[in-house]
């Protein structure tokens, strides 16, 4: 999944979100809020595509495809880090220059941190870095796998696919795919009142998300037909000291500390260490 694929899918679930609170404006209290909550989780890259523009037409011009998607790669590296620090410091928590974390994200877009002594602290570490609302751990997730990409590990599909699901699942009908099975004939089973308006707008022509809930719809069968458990979760690993995420197990890394081990291109170095 590369830069492009995320912001189209970034896009594609915003629009799905607005179907949905609209199908469902009727019926509960505060639509906006729960679609603020439920927007997609890969608008970071999103974000940092735009972070990348706003830097300047001349920078833009001067780069290749390759040295652009390092770039937002790069931006995007900078805007979690400072996200994190900030949510941790609103929190209030501050980690010494010698506190070195561990964050693993596992498929259901949970962290769990290792590395610090005090499980009370550790706890409340979590407890911020897991808020719905700042979807760090999706986020880190995505990040990751663009990141293994610029390494030559290419994405797990099916592993992803199964997340992707997943996600469709819990923002549009509030399940997960341990809530719903194939039948005989291969239909679906086990869904909701709002997995059958999802079911129905993909039956409907005149529906602007047909296709859409069409594809999903059939990624889910793929999936379900599959056995979610005979595939993959998504996961990844960093490691987090004095306000920096850092890479593992790569040889490519977007720390401050990695640039030099990598960057063999002059003008992309100069770029990215300049932006430090």
């Amino acid at each position: 999944m590369n830069i492009k694929d995320s912001v189209k899918y970034s896009l594609y679930s915003e629009q799905l979100m607005q179907l949905v609170a609209k199908k469902s404006s009727g019926k509960t209290k505060g639509p906006q809020v729960q679609v603020d909550r439920q927007k997609d989780t890969l608008s970071i890259s999103k974000q940092a595509v735009e972070a990348s523009h706003n830097n300047g037409p001349t920078i833009r011009s001067q780069m290749n495809g390759v040295q652009f998607e390092i770039y937002n790669l790069y931006m995007d590296r900078q805007l979690l880090n400072n996200q994190i620090a900030e949510a941790l410091n609103e929190n209030g928590i501050f980690l010494s220059n010698r506190e070195n974390l561990t964050l693993h994200v596992d498929g259901n877009n949970r962290i769990a941190v290792e590395g610090i002594a005090d499980e009370q602290k550790r706890a409340q570490i979590e407890a911020v870095l897991n808020d719905s609302d700042k979807r760090f751990g999706a986020r880190l997730l995505s990040h990751a796998e663009l990141i293994g990409e610029q390494n030559g590990t290419p994405l797990d599909k099916e592993a992803y696919e199964k997340w992707h699901v997943n996600e469709f699942l819990k923002t549009t009908a509030g399940l997960s795919l341990s809530d719903v099975s194939l039948n005989e004939e291969g239909e679906l089973i086990g869904g909701n009142e709002r997995l059958d308006r999802v079911i129905e707008a993909a039956a409907d022509p005149k529906s602007d998300l047909e296709k859409s809930f069409q594809n999903m719809l059939k990624k889910l069968k793929n999936v379900l037909k599959k056995g979610p458990d005979t595939i993959a979760d998504r996961s990844a690993s960093f490691g987090y000291s004095s306000g920096t995420l850092i890479d593992l197990n790569v040889s490519k890394g977007f720390s401050t500390g990695q640039l030099n081990q990598w960057l063999d291109d002059p003008f992309l170095k100069d770029i990215l260490l300049n932006n430090s």
